[in-house]
């Protein structure tokens, strides 16, 4: 099981960490932070650090407008301890900052000195990483599901189970295609423009690992996920419902979903492979139909979605 370390600082950001903390839940990672061991700004570096360096897997850090707590003899908040510590190892690290536009309470807005260090600590944070922004605590919460969903994915995708042997990625060339298509790249990009248009840019995802239930091989986490664009909200906001139909070994049953903890998804377990047809109904009434292939027997969590 993947364990996810969350930084941030506490008191101004309770909500936004309660969030997503849901979602590393809910991917079925086991989130390492704060809560776990009482939560309070002031914790100590050595613990912190060494959660970091000895409990986890993945480094995700969320940083609005504090700066966070600074140890006695230290020059650095233990929030930029925590993500050096995961630097040193290399960790894979997902880093989220607030956008500056989004409103807040000046009380949570760290000025001079701190101030100044917390923009030193961002300005480095932007050079070295691709960093998403966010707003509420929802709004944080779905781009970290859709992060770490991709990240866990592609993990497992030769390690789906202890007993199964890793299945190597095959490399098929690309120059092999090359010149085969009738088509020029332009109708292909129409193509691909009018698929993103047909389904407002969302697609179906899923995460799976060794299931907890007898009788079954796999537990699945099936969820929407959306291609950032302008032309669409970056969250699920815009979306009322979706249905999800697994087929008969369900019952041929249609499982409305609605949005929780930052995710439209479903939650289930099986023992092969299965087509999973996803129905999304927006605010306005449109819908748009998608689909993905959970491809347990290959060994590997890739699949078709449009």
């Amino acid at each position: 099981m993947t364990k996810i370390f969350l930084s941030s600082t506490f008191s101004d950001l309770k909500e936004h960490r309660v969030a997503v903390r849901n979602s590393i839940r809910q991917l079925g990672a086991t989130d390492v932070s704060m809560e776990n061991f009482g939560a309070r700004d002031e914790q100590p570096a050595e613990e912190c650090i060494r959660l970091v360096k000895k409990e986890s897997d993945v480094f995700v850090g969320v940083y609005a407008h504090r700066y966070g707590h600074i140890p006695d003899g230290s020059l650095i908040s233990i929030s930029e301890m925590e993500y050096n510590a995961a630097s040193e190892l290399n960790l894979p690290r997902f880093i989220y900052l607030i956008d500056d536009n989004f409103p807040v309470i000046l009380a949570n807005v760290d000025q001079g000195e701190m101030g100044e260090k917390l923009k030193s600590f961002k300005s480095s944070l932007l050079k070295r990483h691709i960093c998403q922004k966010f707003e509420d605590p929802n709004h944080l919460a779905s781009r970290v599901a859709a992060d770490l969903g991709r990240h866990i994915a592609m993990t497992n995708a030769t390690k789906v189970g202890p007993d199964i042997a890793p299945l190597p990625l095959p490399h098929i060339g690309l120059e092999s295609a090359h010149s085969a298509a009738p088509e020029t790249p332009d109708e292909w990009n129409l193509k691909r423009q009018g698929i993103y248009a047909g389904s407002r840019n969302l697609f179906l995802s899923h995460v799976i690992r060794p299931s907890t239930k007898p009788g079954q091989k796999f537990d699945v986490f099936i969820y929407l996920v959306r291609h950032e664009s302008r032309a669409y909200p970056t969250d699920m906001s815009d979306v009322q419902f979706a249905e999800f139909f697994m087929g008969p070994y369900w019952a041929n049953k249609i499982f409305p979903v609605f949005q929780q903890n930052g995710f439209i998804g479903v939650s289930t377990s099986a023992y092969g492979t299965f087509l999973c047809l996803c129905r999304v109904t927006f605010d306005d009434g449109s819908k748009a139909d998608l689909h993905r292939y959970i491809d347990f027997e290959a060994q590997r969590t890739g699949g078709s979605a449009g």
